[in-house]
């Protein structure tokens, strides 16, 4: 026998315990299940679907009524939200075996914050494509920058389209510009 109530808020020590009103001031508490990894507390008022335990009067909470995000058969898409339910970011498992990651621009707008990819180790980019970068303004700071081929002559920026200076016979190019 399953219940379907209203969510009204958690408790969250080392296990997610929501009490959930399944009808009009009838409060129930029932611990979280989630597939395996997932820490998702539901929000105030989401719609919780409650499973009886056993006949002992106890019930698991082991779903919540969800609002599609648009994924497809055999995609995955994971999203945040607000306290007040607003959608801040997206993470697509796409069928084709594309992962997208997604501010949506609304938000970008509203908040000014964009996004962050942070990592204690090194992030490897590899593509059998093309790698694009489009931005209004991007700015590299840090480090070092480690170019591969011949610069374009184009009479800016910081890489030289001549490998020997005229001058003095000197390497004028290089593949790696450092605290520029």
């Amino acid at each position: 026998m399953g219940r379907i109530g209203k969510h009204l808020k958690s408790e969250i020590s080392k296990y997610i315990e929501q009490t959930i009103e399944t009808r009009l001031n009838f409060k129930q508490t029932a611990l979280t299940f989630a597939p395996s990894g997932d820490d998702s507390p539901p929000l105030r008022s989401d719609r919780v679907v409650l499973v009886s335990i056993d006949g002992n009067g106890k019930f698991a909470a082991v779903g919540v009524l969800t609002t599609s995000q648009g994924a497809k058969p055999g995609e995955k898409i994971i999203y945040s939200r607000s306290k007040s339910g607003d959608i801040k970011a997206i993470l697509s498992l796409l069928n084709d075996g594309k992962v997208k990651l997604e501010a949506p621009e609304e938000i970008l707008l509203k908040t000014e914050k964009g996004m962050k990819i942070e990592s204690g180790d090194n992030i490897e980019i590899d593509s059998p494509k093309e790698v694009s970068v489009k931005a209004q303004k991007t700015t590299l700071t840090g480090g070092q920058l480690k170019c591969r081929g011949t610069a374009t002559p184009s009479g800016t920026g910081c890489f030289c389209a001549l490998q020997i200076c005229p001058v003095t016979g000197a390497p004028h190019s290089g593949e790696t510009v450092e605290n520029a």
